[in-house]
């Protein structure tokens, strides 16, 4: 078995200037990369493609002739990339219409002259920044983003706002629903369902943490190794252990930790029916 390595600093950084150069590497890391990530990339431009073909999005839209534009535009999203050592994966530059910025620094491994991907990290990662390129588009087309939403808890500044951000849940929800396979007007006790058939296939991991409760269907009662605060970093602190098919999902774990409160017990609340109910309003018709 081939030694599995990540790639060094200055190989990444050499990958990104030969990419920008268009400068030839041979059989090794350029080809590799770009493969991957158009392969990848194009499983996700297909998914929202067919999201954006199903009845129940479509109603929710003021003007349907916004659907083919959204349609015709999700072919034309491109990639750019970076490399960082840092927590960030992928963004978006709202006001650069059409680019994803992968830091290849976190999205791939090398094993041999192989280059190879870190379990579904870097189609996770497009999902999500796609959504945020989606949204945007549609905005600038005149249609209604997310409604507003809150958590449990007043946001405090520096990674509160993050988790609270109704830009991130938009594109967070996007991701649920499609880890998960849920239909676009997913209910809360739906979404629960959905989480523990996870849960108990291993589809979803989460060390050190219980399910408490189940008899509601509104959410999920956890009881914690450690107790966890009140405030949405931590709670989102709180869910970042957790791994689906194998790889982490931060945004979701940031979605959860919006939605979550902390007991008197020290048990962690996870309320599904409002993540539902956002879920049904994102990009819903303004009749006003």
């Amino acid at each position: 078995m081939k030694k599995v390595i990540r790639l060094t600093e200055s190989e990444l950084i050499g990958v990104v200037k030969q990419i920008i150069n268009e400068e030839p590497t041979g059989p090794s890391t350029q080809g590799q990369i770009n493969k991957l990530i158009i392969t990848e990339g194009n499983k996700v431009k297909e998914y929202y493609k067919k999201h954006y073909s199903k009845p129940e999005i479509i109603k929710k839209f003021k003007k349907q002739s916004n659907i083919n534009i959204i349609k015709n535009y999700i072919p034309t999203i491109k990639y750019k990339l970076f490399s960082e050592k840092s927590g960030k994966n992928g963004f978006v530059n709202k006001n650069i219409v059409g680019i994803i910025n992968l830091n290849i620094n976190n999205l791939f491994i090398k094993a041999g002259n192989k280059i190879l991907l870190k379990g579904t990290l870097l189609y996770d990662t497009i999902l999500h920044e796609m959504a945020h390129l989606i949204d945007f588009k549609m905005t600038q087309l005149g249609e209604k983003s997310i409604a507003s939403s809150t958590g449990y808890y007043g946001v405090t500044g520096g990674q509160d706002e993050y988790v609270q951000s109704d830009v991130e849940t938009f594109a967070r929800i996007q991701r649920l629903r499609e880890v998960l396979g849920l239909n676009p007007n997913a209910n809360g006790n739906e979404i629960k369902n959905k989480l523990i058939q996870f849960i108990n296939t291993k589809k979803l991991v989460f060390p050190g943490v219980k399910i408490k409760s189940i008899d509601t269907s509104t959410g999920l009662l956890f009881t914690p190794l450690q107790q966890s605060k009140g405030q949405l970093s931590s709670l989102w602190g709180f869910y970042s252990p957790i791994k689906i098919n194998g790889t982490s999902a931060p945004d979701i774990s940031a979605l959860f930790g919006k939605f979550s409160s902390k007991k008197t017990n020290g048990s962690v609340y996870l309320d599904l029916d409002t993540i539902g109910r956002v879920n049904v309003t994102t990009k819903q018709l303004d009749n006003k």
